[in-house]
């Protein structure tokens, strides 16, 4: 079923199933010699083959019917663009794509893109396409990068041709962020920046005002979120005997939430533990060297290593946290993946995602009363939250060291950062009993050398 500028078809699809046993995966050459395939081919090319093959217990076979869409012409690489649709039958998936030209013709037809009237889309995706061949970001900000750009290509402004935005158009969108966070405000200035860069370095604008003295500054976020740092001392005192006093068959997570505590491990650290490599308990080690990521799909896997690379370290463990290891190693469920938290739904990497241990999380510090507030929900109605996560499980960590006075450069070695400015800014975040009573001393010093004789 073809219509000009649509194409139709069914395409097969079969993939290799691991042989029982062993990590190596079915051949296709054993295809051709099954009695059951009447073509000796290896590929399934027909709905009968299909039919025959759906069944196998040695590949994953599927069927899936697309239409393509020809939605345009880039003239600069000569490349045509299209789009999919895809449907149970062939019929719907053409009905999709009709649909979709009748559209695209009652606004002129096919675009044709030119070095002038390229967008903002078009301009920054091949970059962020770049950077991630050529091993300057990761999957998990790859991924990141498209999803903003694709909430940005939503607005009015960003699918004219670059040259046709105006200053004023990239202002007041920015000013429409203020009620953001400053991370959200921060990703978005910067693919407006590499577009408007590309366009000034390809000469398809003359005036950049996203960079130079007169550039567009990023906006100062207005968002008043429910954010701490660090538990007080006291809040903390109230998770612990909790996690103590809970059975683990009502709580899972318990041991993994004591080793944070007590470690300042990244949640996505401790979730790619591996107990036969990672751990040594008579030594009293913990070799960190990867962490939790993210595919190009947006889903969870085992990294290849750390967030940064000073996040590569030995973690030396005190009475408290190896207690909590302890106990965290007398529950392993024995897995081929070797997990020390692992989580037995998921069959492909046996990761547990980290919303579902921060949901967890929140909950307990619901029913803890720990740092919890009221607010109205999409639905308009008043639910009670926790600014409780388990990234704070780390900031209280860092925050009792700093607290017992570790010297920053080793409290920088234990955490895994590169700078010590970066310990200090983002985990430290010094209880008040502390800071008065640190105050007391300063009090006492001076008055004692005699410096404010008077208020003696």
């Amino acid at each position: 079923m073809n219509f000009k500028g649509i194409t139709c078809g069914t395409y097969y699809d079969k993939r290799a199933k691991k042989i029982p046993g062993t990590n190596k995966k079915y051949n296709k050459s054993i295809c051709a010699e099954c009695k059951l395939n009447k073509s000796g081919k290896e590929n399934i090319d027909n709905e009968e083959q299909y039919n025959i093959c759906k069944s196998c217990d040695k590949f994953y076979v599927s069927k899936s019917c697309k239409a393509l869409l020809t939605i345009g012409r880039d003239q600069t690489t000569g490349k045509i663009k299209r789009k999919t649709f895809i449907g149970e039958t062939e019929e719907e998936a053409f009905s999709k794509a009709l649909q979709s030209k009748l559209k695209l013709d009652e606004e002129g037809g096919p675009r044709i893109v030119t070095k002038t009237n390229k967008t903002l889309k078009e301009l920054v995706e091949p970059m962020i396409e770049e950077q991630f061949k050529l091993g300057q970001i990761k999957e998990s900000t790859y991924k990141r990068k498209l999803d903003t750009l694709k909430q940005l290509a939503k607005t009015s402004f960003a699918n004219r041709p670059i040259a046709k935005i105006s200053r004023e158009d990239v202002v007041n969108y920015l000013a429409n962020l203020k009620s953001y966070s400053k991370t959200t405000i921060k990703q978005n200035y910067e693919l407006l920046c590499m577009g408007f860069g590309e366009a000034y370095h390809q000469g398809i604008i003359q005036d950049n005002f996203m960079a130079g003295y007169k550039r567009i500054k990023k906006p100062k976020s207005e968002y008043v979120g429910h954010h701490r740092i660090a538990l007080t001392i006291e809040e903390q005192k109230k998770l612990i005997q909790f996690l103590v006093d809970v059975d683990y068959s009502k709580f899972k997570h318990k041991y993994l939430f004591l080793l944070l505590m007590s470690t300042g491990m990244r949640i996505g650290e401790a979730l790619v533990l591996d107990y036969t490599k990672d751990i040594d308990l008579e030594k009293g080690i913990i070799i960190v060297r990867r962490t939790q990521t993210k595919d190009t799909e947006g889903k969870s896997r085992i990294g290849d290593s750390t967030k940064t690379f000073s996040g590569q370290r030995i973690i030396n463990l005190n009475t408290i946290s190896k207690n909590a290891l302890e106990e965290a190693v007398k529950h392993i469920i024995p897995n081929k993946f070797h997990l020390l938290f692992y989580n037995s739904t998921n069959k492909q990497f046996g990761l547990y995602e980290e919303s579902s241990i921060n949901s967890a999380l929140k909950r307990a510090g619901i029913k803890l009363n720990l740092g919890t507030y009221e607010e109205v929900n999409s639905k308009g109605n008043k639910v009670t939250r926790t600014d409780l996560h388990t990234h704070m499980l780390r900031g209280t960590f860092a925050t009792r060291c700093a607290e017992a006075k570790i010297d920053p450069n080793v409290l920088k070695e234990i955490l895994g950062h590169s700078d010590t400015a970066v310990t200090m800014k983002y985990y430290i975040d010094i209880d008040t009993d502390f800071i008065e009573s640190e105050n007391q001393n300063v009090v006492d010093y001076l008055i004692n050398k005699n410096i404010f004789e008077y208020a003696k």
